[in-house]
Formats: structure tokens, C-alpha cells, sequence
């Protein structure tokens, strides 16, 4: 394995956690939230998640790495922290996407490093595309937020 492989992949494996983090966030929210509608938003993001973070192991395998298989100790923390929060504001809708639109953020800027890095051309799209994908969720979340700060939708249960 080169060095530029080698580089490429632990960028590879910073993004597979982030991914996993991420799945592992939208799992907790979902099972928080009481609202259906914000419970599939929530489910299908920790599915992509997880799609994303098998598109990179097989990436990192095609490179010649080994593939990381779990999250960070610090999105844990995070996880703990969205299943307290809704515990003490009883699945709180706005909360809870709040919480995970900080993920979303952390997600983002990771992927923001991942794009600046010296990563090869095919490697390069995938993370790509992967980015704006995140960034598509991170703007969902905030438009959800917003509906639900002016009343417009997602009364607490659907």
C-alpha cells in the first residue's frame, strides 16, 4: 500500500466512523421521537448512514486498508446525550432535530476535510457525493426545525 493509499484510507476510516456515529444518532433519535412522519425522516438517515459507511469499507478494501468498524467514543456521549434530552423533555420533536442537526454539522466538517484532503479521483466522487448527501439531511433538519418553531407541522404525535 502507498503513502497516498494509505493516507486515503485513514481519511476513509475517520469518514466510516462518522457514518456509524451518525447511524447510531439517527437510531436514538428515531426511537425518541413520537411523531411517525419525523420517525421515518430519522430511520431513513440512520439507513443511509449505514449504506455510506459500507461504501467506504469497501473503498478502503479496494485501496489495500482495513476498514474501521466502529463509532467514536465522543458520539457516544453525543447518543447519551439526545437519549437524556429526550427522556427529560418527553421525545421533545424540536429537541431531538435539534440534536441531530448537530451531528449533522460535525458530519458536514468532517466531510469538508475529507473533500480538502489528497484523496484519488475515484475515491474523490465517492466522498463527494457522500457530502452533499449529508449536506441535503443537514438542510432537511433545519427546514424540519423551522416548521416546527412556527407551528406549521409535527405535532408530537402523528
Amino acid at each position: 500500500m502507498n503513502s497516498e493509499s494509505l493516507a486515503a484510507a485513514e481519511t476513509l476510516n475517520k469518514l466510516i466512523e462518522v457514518c456509524l456515529d451518525g447511524e447510531l444518532g439517527y437510531r436514538t433519535a428515531a426511537s425518541h421521537i413520537q411523531n411517525t412522519k419525523l420517525h421515518i425522516v430519522l430511520s431513513d438517515n440512520a439507513i443511509r448512514r449505514s449504506e455510506f459507511a459500507k461504501e467506504l469499507r469497501a473503498e478502503v478494501e479496494r485501496l489495500g486498508g482495513h476498514a474501521g468498524h466502529a463509532g467514536s467514543v465522543a458520539a457516544s456521549l453525543h447518543r447519551g446525550w439526545i437519549a437524556l434530552r429526550s427522556a427529560v423533555t418527553h421525545g421533545d420533536a424540536k429537541t431531538i432535530i435539534a440534536a441531530c442537526e448537530t451531528g449533522e454539522d460535525s458530519a458536514l466538517a468532517a466531510y469538508q476535510a475529507a473533500v480538502k484532503s489528497s484523496l484519488p479521483a475515484p475515491t474523490r466522487d465517492l466522498v463527494e457525493a457522500q457530502w452533499r448527501a449529508v449536506d441535503q439531511a443537514c438542510q432537511q433538519l433545519r427546514h424540519i426545525n423551522a416548521e416546527i418553531a412556527a407551528g406549521k407541522i409535527y405535532a408530537e404525535t402523528d
